[in-house]
């Protein structure tokens, strides 16, 4: 024999009479859903004529507001390195000696490039030593001469080179 069950109101203690489910979700509930839903209906926003005021309106908005970003970006770190930007290249104020790059070039028996004011030449080891010899046995004055033209231009390096070849084939 199959119990029948009743359900009982726990505050009542009367049977409860339910003709839907207590799941139910329908008309009368006052549960949104899906068909019974009414949407909010959008608003149409006029399109923006360029011609107009408030389209002016709007674009003084819109720049103010990318004003205020733009300053709410920027920080003293930011500030700072753009300040002292100038200080980070360096080049421009290292003079570079091309008499030490030519010892170098001895010492390491390698070819590299010497910079010059008016651009860069690789140098061969057999001018590096050339150089370097001419320059140790020379006086003072034709040493500071020599180490202008080195110094100097691809042209005056070039004459310095030539001479020097022709002093050591003399000396030979």
């Amino acid at each position: 024999m199959t119990a029948k069950w009743k359900e009982v109101s726990a505050y009542t203690g009367q049977d409860i009479e339910e003709d839907a489910p207590t799941n139910f979700g329908g008309q009368g509930t006052k549960i949104a859903m899906p068909p019974d839903a009414m949407m909010k209906k959008k608003k149409k926003k006029p399109l923006i004529d360029a011609r107009t005021k408030a389209y002016r309106d709007h674009k003084s908005k819109l720049e103010a507001k990318r004003l205020k970003r733009e300053a709410s970006r920027k920080s003293k770190f930011i500030e700072k390195v753009q300040e002292n930007f100038g200080e980070f290249e360096r080049e421009a104020f290292l003079v570079e000696d091309n008499v030490d790059m030519l010892k170098d070039i001895v010492r390491t028996k390698s070819v590299k490039t010497l910079k010059f004011s008016d651009g860069k030449m690789k140098v061969d080891l057999f001018t590096a030593s050339a150089l370097v010899t001419v320059l140790n046995k020379v006086n003072a004055d034709n040493r500071e001469k020599l180490t202008r033209m080195v110094n100097g231009k691809k042209a005056q390096f070039t004459a310095a080179a030539k001479a020097t070849f022709k002093m050591l084939n003399k000396s030979r």
